[in-house]
């Protein structure tokens, strides 16, 4: 920016997991929202180690009507739009994307995860396949919440630790949890998308879990027809799965696979098909106990 001053009117500090950033902008609604979104993340002052995400509107496009707005993450230009909404969606994706990418003291799956009774349950599965409706769901009958997106395993201990952003639905997941969306509270503008509902595990009368050690893990399947039906994995299996949802066990080299060894000799495994997210969270809490 040289020399340049955006006028910033606000500045917030985050941390998620070890990504430690400072976000500043020129505008006071994508601060409220942003800081709305990330507010399990947030800190009461920056650490050393915390990188710059800024977002004003740059010198040459002072004047610009409507304003075209800038994100920059680590002084790179990421992002230009002159619609808020798509600035702060396309800010929230990013964050939660450089987790994976720059987080390398965890292992990272992509799962959801929940916990009861000091162990965790990961549910690994592919994007579409119903892991923040099931995570709802299981919260719904006890469980306590870890993430709704990443499972979060120490290389040493191989515990599972918390990830707990904010629940994402779409209108057809929440459709399944009747007179929910009514009871959920009015985000800020700017926070809400057209596309999602956003929940916290207290909507649900749930609470938030801090690290547990793993005891199960439930593979989300493709094929929701049906009956929902838990089949048994062997160890080979799983170390196989939970490999493929990993999004970066190529940082571990060799000693990723033997902690995936540990961690499938360490928890039961299984594949789950059929149901809808109420009867797979019955079947799962029947199974498990």
């Amino acid at each position: 920016m040289d020399d340049f001053d955006p006028g910033w009117v606000a500045e917030h500090h985050y941390r998620m997991l070890s990504l430690s950033f400072t976000v500043r902008s020129t505008d006071a609604r994508f601060a409220e929202a942003l800081g709305w979104h990330l507010a399990p993340f947030r800190r009461e002052r920056a650490e050393v180690q915390a990188f710059p995400v800024d977002l004003y509107v740059q010198e040459k496009d002072l004047g610009s009507e409507p304003p075209l707005y800038s994100l920059f993450l680590a002084n790179a230009l990421r992002f230009t739009a002159h619609d808020l909404g798509q600035v702060l969606a396309h800010a929230v994706w990013m964050l939660h994307a450089e987790v994976s990418q720059r987080v390398r003291d965890f292992l990272l799956v992509h799962a959801g995860a929940v916990a009861r009774d000091g162990g965790a349950l990961l549910l690994p599965a592919a994007s579409t396949a119903g892991k923040s409706s099931l995570v709802l769901a299981l919260l719904s009958r006890g469980f306590s919440y870890l993430s709704d997106e990443l499972g979060v395993i120490d290389p040493v201990t191989t515990r599972i630790y918390p990830f707990e952003k904010r629940i994402g639905l779409d209108d057809a997941a929440l459709g399944f949890f009747d007179g929910l969306g009514e009871r959920l509270r009015e985000p800020p503008p700017f926070a809400a998308t057209a596309s999602k509902q956003y929940l916290l595990p207290e909507d649900v009368m749930a609470t938030a879990s801090g690290p547990v050690d793993p005891r199960w893990i439930v593979f989300i399947g493709p094929d929701r027809s049906g009956s929902p039906t838990l089949t048994p994995l062997s160890k080979a299996e799983t170390v196989e799965r939970i490999a493929s949802h990993s999004t970066n066990l190529y940082r571990y080299a060799d000693r990723g696979v033997i902690l995936l060894a540990r961690l499938a000799q360490r928890a039961q495994a299984f594949e789950l098909t059929g149901g809808t997210p109420s009867q797979r969270a019955a079947c799962i809490d029947e199974r498990l106990g």
